[in-house]
This record gives structure tokens, sequence and C-alpha cells, in this order.
């Protein structure tokens, strides 16, 4: 049998870098219906709950198949929200409720990107690893930190990298990551023992390139429509 996942999609108001980003229409198709549509390939409709602090996108939310069993908090919807309290005020509401869950998983419209099939393919090597705890979204970090060096008046910690490395070809270095955003899935219990995604038990889950956008800034969100334009995305395995 397949493990009972809470859903939660994270949609405050508020944004300021993109005004009411979590609803701004990308490619004609608000923006946190992307995460509900890729949720609702699961079947299990009961389970996909959008926290929000505002009537509006909840009924967006509702509109395109997900559940808003409550309103968030104000103290939940500031730009210092810790998106971990968020998740314990869904769990403790679920709980309270009667509601009974193997795992929960947080997907952010900020991530629109990820294709079911990979969160799927998550899902199972979660729950089929006894030792894990939880399961992160990751992508290659680029560029390699050994490109990087704190900002100062000369790049002398990256020339001497540079000399370093000079006969090594990029094929061999190692391959570094870096968490994408794209989804956040934990066992329930877990998630109550350790109150993180993160523990030393955590997998990680390397998502395609084109599925590691996270949309922050206006130019994000030209790269995302890029993206789409393109074909470079798979709309199909979103929807």
């Amino acid at each position: 049998m397949s493990p009972q996942i809470l859903w939660l999609i994270a949609a405050r108001s508020g944004s300021k870098s993109i005004p009411n980003k979590n609803i701004k229409l990308l490619n004609g198709v608000p923006l946190l219906t992307y995460r509900v549509k890729t949720a609702l390939h699961f079947l299990h409709t009961n389970n996909i709950w959008c926290s929000t602090d505002s009537k509006e996108y909840a009924e967006i939310a509702i509109q395109s198949g997900a559940l808003v069993p409550f309103l968030r908090p104000l103290e939940l919807a500031g730009d210092n929200s810790s998106s971990i309290d968020v998740v314990l005020h869904a769990m403790d509401f679920a709980e309270q409720n009667n509601y009974t869950f193997d795992g929960i998983a947080l997907l952010e419209p900020t991530s629109p990107f990820v294709y079911y099939e990979d969160i799927d393919n998550a899902i199972q090597l979660l729950f089929n690893d006894e030792q894990a705890t939880s399961i992160v979204a990751v992508k290659e970090n680029r560029p390699n930190t050994i490109f990087v060096q704190n900002s100062s008046a000369y790049l002398e910690v990256l020339a001497q990298k540079l000399e370093e490395i000079k006969c090594m070809g990029r094929q061999n270095f190692e391959t570094q990551i870096t968490p994408s955003g794209g989804f956040y899935i934990s066992k329930w219990k877990d998630f109550r023992s350790y109150k993180t995604f993160y523990t030393p038990k955590t997998l990680p889950y390397l998502v395609p390139p084109e599925c590691s956008l996270e949309i922050d800034e206006e130019i994000d969100w030209g790269w995302a429509e890029y993206l789409i334009n393109n074909g470079i995305v798979n709309t199909m395995k979103i929807f």
C-alpha cells in the first residue's frame, strides 16, 4: 500500500520582490496551481492542503483542486515566518482533527517545475529506507565551490585554487549538490521528532536541471517563462 502523504502547499500573500507572486499567472496558470496539479497525480485529493493567510489565495487553491481547511495565523505569514512552523501548524491541525498520515510533504509554489514521477520516485526511496527520515530535492551546485572565494580586494584565493587545478579536467571535479526547493518530504513521526527536513539521515534526490528553478526575483520569472515557451520544461509531467 502506498504511504499516505499530507501534501502541504505553502502560499502566503505579501511577496515584495514579485507582488502576489504565488498567484501570478505563469503561462496562464497561477503559480501555486502548478504544485496542486502535480500533487493531484497521487489521487488522494483530500490530502492536498494549502496553507495561506489570504482568502483570495484560498479560493484559487480550491479551484485548482486543493483543500484549505484553515487560514494560516498572521504570526505565521510574515517575511520572517519559518516554513517549519508552518508545517508544524498543519500537522497540529491534522492530528487535532483525527487525520492520519504516514508522511508530510512541503511543496512551495516558487519551485513550480517538478515532475510528478520524480516525486513518486522520491517517496519510494524514502519509505523503502528504514533508516531514512526524509528526502529533499537537490540540484547540482554551479559554480563548483572550487571557483568561489569570499569577497575581497583581490582574487588571491581564487588564483591559488585555479593554479592548483589547471591540469585537472572539469569532468574530474566532484559533483556538488545543493537544495533545489523542489520538495521536502519526511516521515510523519520523524518530522515530529526532529522538527526539520534535514537530519543525518536525510536522503538527497537529484532533479533534472530544468526542474531546479526557484522563483525569487523578476529575472527568475523571466527564465521560467523562457523554459516553458521553448519546451525545455515538459509541463505534461507537471499537470
